[in-house]
């Protein structure tokens, strides 16, 4: 009898599924929201940490929901396709964000929202499947330039394609959006120009 390759067990979106558990209990302790959202007179005060955990608060269960379906399912690809340095992608994305609305929306005093970090997992996985074989490489370009054309869309209007689905008491920050793509962006073009962090083949 011939053999066939082991069995393996499936790769467990650990990392997606850790940030959508802190997500969820952000939302649901309002004390622990109103200690890491993104205020920037407390910014200024020296509580920096919310310029990155601002990422983790949302204002409704409606913006909790659209941004956490995004999150499992982009996370989840590329976890269960292996990508590499997926936590220095949410990490520096997150860091990013925040110092990125501090500079450039000063009018901005609160923010919070996990939308930033999707788009950034999204371009992700989007520069990562370029790289595939097939027409996968075809999706995964089309989808970027569909992410990247929507973000500067709803920069210059101001708004987000979101807000046509559900009407919502908070004012989008499409900037967010372009962070996390650029961040995704420098992080896999760094990937490619450095050999010895090269994606492994699998």
């Amino acid at each position: 009898m011939v053999k066939g390759p082991p069995l393996t067990a499936p790769r467990l979106p650990g990392w997606t599924l850790i940030i959508a558990a802190i997500t969820l209990i952000v939302f649901f302790f309002p004390a622990l929201g109103n200690l890491l959202i993104y205020d920037r007179a407390a910014i200024i005060h020296g509580e920096i940490w919310r310029l990155l955990s601002g990422n983790l608060v949302h204002f409704s269960l409606a913006h909790l929901l659209y941004n956490l379906v995004a999150w499992l399912i982009a996370g989840t690809i590329i976890e269960l396709y292996g990508y590499r340095f997926f936590p220095v992608l949410i990490l520096s994305s997150s860091i990013l964000i925040g110092i990125t609305l501090y500079i450039l929306e000063p009018e901005l005093y609160f923010y919070a929202g996990l939308s930033g970090v999707v788009s950034a997992a999204v371009a992700y996985l989007c520069l990562q499947g370029m790289g595939e074989k097939g027409v996968l490489r075809w999706l995964c370009a089309a989808a970027l330039t569909g992410l990247i054309a929507k973000t500067v869309i709803e920069i210059r209007a101001g708004s987000s394609f979101m807000l046509l689905l559900h009407e919502e008491d908070f004012v989008p920050v499409p900037l967010s959006h372009l962070a996390g793509i650029v961040t995704a962006i420098l992080l896999f073009s760094l990937l490619r120009v450095t050999p010895r962090l090269r994606q492994p083949a699998r």
